[in-house]
C-alpha cells in the first residue's frame, strides 16, 4: 500500500488530501449563541414558514371578499343558431322595418355593481379582517412557541455539556484511583476485591457516560430541527450555564389577567369567534332582497339574412342601463342550512376559546410552580455540591491514611457526581422555566 501511494503523482496526492480536509471542515459541529440560534430559528423553521403563508392566505381571500363589493365588468361574445328566423334587434317605433335571419353574432361589454346586498359582502370582508388577525396572532404564537423550545434545548445542550464534564471527570478520577488500588494489591496492601469493586463501579459510570453522550446526540439532533438545519453536523450550544436573575413568582390571578390580555393564541381565538359571528350574519343576508346597478353596451350582426329590407342594415349597436331587484321566496332551504353550518362554527371557535382559556391558566399555574421549584432546587444542589466535595475530600484522605473503606470513598464520588450533575440540570431547569413562564404569560419575545 505504501507503495502505491509512493507511485501516485504528487498533485493527486495532494488533492486527496485536501479533499479530506475539506470534508473535515464541512462536517464540524456550527457553534450557535442563543441570539444566533434564535435568528436561525425565525429564519428556516418549516413550522414558522407554513404560519406566514397561512396569514398570505388569508391576506389573499380578504382581497377577495373585497372584490364582491367592486363593479364587475367583463365582454362577453355569442353565437347563436335558431330552428326559426329571428329579428336582429327589437322594433324601436311602430311599423319599423327590420333585418332577419336564423343566425346571429354578439359582442358586448357588460357591467355589474351590487347596491345592496343585504350585509352579505360587508360581514364577509368584516370577517376576512378578522380571520387576518387570527392568523396574524397565531403566527406570532408560533413564533414566541419557537423561541421557548430553541431556548429550552439550548440550556439543556448545556447542562449536557456539564453533565458530561462530571462524568468524564469522574470517570478520569476513577482511572487513576484503580491504578492506586492496583498497586496497593500488589504490595498485599489491599485485598484484590477492592480492584475489583473498582472496576464495577467504574464501568458503571462510564456506562452512564456513553447513554448521557447518546442523549446529548439527539438533543442536538432535535435542536437542528427546530433550528431548520439540514446539514449532517448537529449543532453545538456556545455559552455558559449559569444562575440567572428571575423575579418573584407573582400571583397567579395576576398572571392569568395578564396571559389573557396578551397572549397571541388567546387573541387568535378571539378574532376566531368575531369571524364567526361576522360569517352567520353574512348567511343571513340570503334572507334578504339584493339590488344591483347593470349596464351593457355592444353589437349584434346577423351573419345570413334571409330578409332584409332595403335601407336596413345587417349590424345593430345598442347600450343598456338598468337596475335589477331579486327577493328570495324559496331556495331549496339552502340559505337555512349555510346559517346552520356558520352558526355551528361559530360554536366550536367559542369552545375552543373557552378550552384555550382553561389551557392557559393551567400553564401558568404549572409554569409559576416550576420556576419555584427550579429556585429551591438550585439552591439544595448548589449547597449539596459544597457538602459533597467536601465529603469526598475527607473520605478520600481517611483511605489514603488506611483508616476507611473503598466502598466509602466510591460511595463519596459517586454522591458528588450526582450532585454536580444535579446542580447543572437544576440551572437548566431554572432557565426553562422562566422562560415557560413568560410564554404562559405571553411575554416572550422572540
Amino acid at each position: 500500500m505504501s507503495g502505491l501511494v509512493s507511485r501516485l503523482p504528487t498533485g493527486i496526492f495532494g488533492l486527496a488530501i485536501a479533499s479530506a480536509c475539506a470534508g473535515a471542515e464541512l462536517s464540524v459541529a456550527p457553534m450557535y449563541t442563543l441570539d444566533q440560534a434564535l435568528a436561525v430559528a425565525r429564519e428556516r423553521n418549516p413550522d414558522l414558514a407554513e404560519a406566514q403563508s397561512r396569514l398570505a392566505e388569508a391576506e389573499s381571500r380578504s382581497r377577495q371578499t373585497a372584490a364582491g363589493a367592486l363593479p364587475n365588468i367583463f365582454l362577453r361574445g355569442a353565437y347563436d343558431y335558431w330552428t326559426e328566423d329571428q329579428r336582429l334587434f327589437p322594433a324601436t317605433r311602430n311599423n319599423a322595418p327590420g333585418v332577419f335571419g336564423d343566425q346571429t353574432l354578439a359582442a358586448e361589454a357588460i357591467a355589474r355593481l351590487p347596491l345592496y346586498t343585504g350585509g352579505r359582502v360587508s360581514n364577509e370582508k368584516q370577517a376576512a379582517r378578522f380571520n387576518i388577525a387570527s392568523a396574524a396572532h397565531a403566527s406570532d404564537r408560533i413564533k414566541e412557541q419557537l423561541a421557548f423550545h430553541v431556548t429550552a434545548t439550548f440550556y439543556a445542550l448545556l447542562a449536557q455539556e456539564q453533565v458530561l464534564r462530571s462524568l468524564e471527570s469522574g470517570v478520569q478520577a476513577m482511572d487513576e484511583q484503580q491504578r492506586a488500588i492496583e498497586a496497593l494489591v500488589n504490595a498485599e496492601k489491599a485485598a484484590k476485591v477492592d480492584a475489583l469493586r473498582a472496576t464495577v463501579r467504574r464501568s458503571e459510570l462510564y456506562e452512564r457516560l456513553v447513554r448521557e453522550r447518546n442523549q446529548r446526540h439527539v438533543t442536538q439532533r432535535a435542536w437542528a430541527a427546530l433550528l431548520g438545519l439540514e446539514d449532517a453536523a448537529a449543532p453545538e450550544a456556545d455559552g455558559q450555564l449559569a444562575l440567572q436573575e428571575v423575579p418573584a413568582c407573582p400571583d397567579a390571578g395576576v398572571c392569568m389577567e395578564k396571559a389573557l390580555r396578551q397572549r397571541a393564541d388567546y387573541l387568535a381565538a378571539q378574532a376566531a369567534v368575531s369571524s364567526a359571528q361576522a360569517s352567520v350574519r353574512s348567511a343571513r343576508a340570503g334572507y334578504r332582497p339584493t339590488l344591483t346597478a347593470q349596464a351593457s353596451y355592444g353589437a349584434r350582426w346577423m351573419l345570413s339574412p334571409t330578409d332584409q329590407p332595403a335601407g336596413t342594415d345587417d349590424q345593430e349597436v345598442l347600450g343598456r342601463v338598468g337596475v335589477v331587484a331579486e327577493v328570495p321566496l324559496f331556495d331549496g332551504r339552502l340559505t337555512s342550512a349555510r346559517v346552520a353550518e356558520q352558526t355551528a362554527r361559530l360554536q366550536g371557535a367559542i369552545e375552543r376559546q373557552r378550552k384555550l382559556e382553561l389551557q392557559i391558566r393551567f400553564e401558568v399555574e404549572s409554569a409559576l410552580s416550576e420556576t419555584a421549584s427550579a429556585l429551591e432546587r438550585v439552591a439544595v444542589s448548589e449547597q449539596s455540591i459544597h457538602q459533597a466535595a467536601e465529603s469526598f475530600r475527607i473520605v478520600k484522605e481517611k483511605y489514603d491514611l488506611g483508616k476507611g473503606t473503598l466502598t466509602d470513598l466510591l460511595d463519596a464520588q459517586t454522591a458528588l457526581i450526582v450532585s454536580e450533575t444535579s446542580h447543572a440540570r437544576a440551572l437548566a431547569d431554572l432557565a426553562t422555566a422562566d422562560a415557560r413562564r413568560k410564554l404562559a404569560v405571553g411575554e416572550l419575545v422572540p
